[in-house]
């Protein structure tokens, strides 16, 4: 098969995957704000949330990218860095959000309900193992910087849906419920670790997408 042939197959099923994790991240968040804020009580299923929310936000910009590139591949790699960098932009303000979430819950206590949370985290994680599970699928030699972007999400929010299922157990074991806040500060704090891990990347990182494709389809075309 042609090179060009080659890559226009990949970016569908990269676009494709993009758009099918883009639906389940977003699924997952808006399930886990309204379950927070109708039932549980659960600030750190909030952190998760935004994590989440923000994750499927990412994805949906690397599919809006893709499409934006077909049409205009020469700026495919400006549009990949605009994306990544907004990306980052949207962790940040989540875990903004989970940091005054946790401050406000520490002064002022509330019960929350370990079962309800549990589930939903648990629901959150299964989504996100999927996500991981389809990306282990992707030959290396088609990585590139959004493929990492997104790796890197999906991993990170399946650790954040594993703290808010031990804090739920915790206070389904004992009634506890500082353990929430308590787990919602460590999400906070982890966050900010990925922040600083992801600017590193994004700075040190090879910003391969595949223009060598693209000079064979020109060619090809020609």
């Amino acid at each position: 098969m042609h090179n060009c042939c080659r890559h226009h197959k990949e970016q569908r099923s990269e676009l494709n995957l993009y758009l099918l994790a883009f639906a389940l991240s977003l699924f997952a968040g808006i399930l886990e704000i309204a379950v927070r804020y109708l039932i549980s009580g659960s600030v750190s299923l909030f952190g998760d949330a935004a994590h989440g929310i923000s994750d499927g936000s990412t994805y949906g910009l690397l599919a809006l990218v893709l499409v934006i590139c077909k049409y205009h591949p020469e700026q495919e790699l400006a549009w990949t860095k605009v994306a990544v960098w907004f990306s980052f932009g949207l962790l940040f303000f989540g875990d903004y959000l989970v940091f005054s979430e946790a401050i406000e819950r520490f002064f002022i206590p509330r019960e929350v309900l370990g079962g309800w949370t549990f589930v939903t985290a648990a629901f959150s994680f299964g989504l996100n193992l999927f996500v991981v599970r389809m990306l282990q699928k992707i030959p290396e030699e088609e990585h590139n910087i959004r493929h990492d972007s997104m790796s890197f999400h999906a991993l990170s929010d399946m650790f954040v849906s594993i703290g808010v299922i031990a804090s739920s157990l915790i206070i389904i074991a004992t009634g506890w419920y500082a353990a929430d806040w308590i787990m919602a500060f460590a999400i906070a704090f982890y966050l900010l670790f990925l922040l600083c891990v992801l600017a590193a990347r994004i700075i040190r990182g090879n910003w391969k997408i595949g223009h060598d494709h693209e000079e064979d389809c020109r060619h090809h075309r020609h």
